[in-house]
């Protein structure tokens, strides 16, 4: 899992290359009023991406931890993050499928804004 999460470092470079080439063309005016809309939409997800982006690196290490030994069980784990303040210390019965389904889960998510924001791109720029 840990490298499946680490591979969305190739959606990470295709949203990044979006909102660079989306960004760059409203700064110089190159978009007409029919393609505004949809560049808009591009840096409007652009937040989003980022943030999904950063749950999946930090995913991407617990898991890695948790193979490689560093992080004892699950329960470290979810010591960890409740002292952290990121999860709470309730939460701690959640099994390593659980865990697995919702990183898959959290995937999906963020190739959905990745695969958006190269659409809105592509109809920006087919609209220009």
């Amino acid at each position: 899992m840990s490298r499946w999460l680490g591979a969305a470092s190739v959606l990470g470079a295709l949203a990044l290359g979006c909102t660079a080439a989306t960004a760059i063309g409203y700064v110089v005016g190159a978009w007409r009023d029919e393609a505004m809309g949809m560049a808009l939409a591009v840096l409007v997800l652009t937040p989003f991406e980022r943030y999904l982006a950063l749950r999946l690196r930090f995913d991407a290490g617990l898991f890695a931890d948790l193979a490689n030994g560093h992080i004892a069980d699950l329960g470290a784990l979810d010591e960890g993050l409740a002292a952290l303040g990121i999860r709470k210390a309730a939460q701690s019965n959640r099994t390593l499928a659980d865990r697995l389904q919702g990183a898959r889960r959290l995937w999906r998510y963020y190739a959905l804004v990745a695969i958006l924001m190269a659409v809105f791109t592509t109809a920006t720029v087919v609209f220009a």
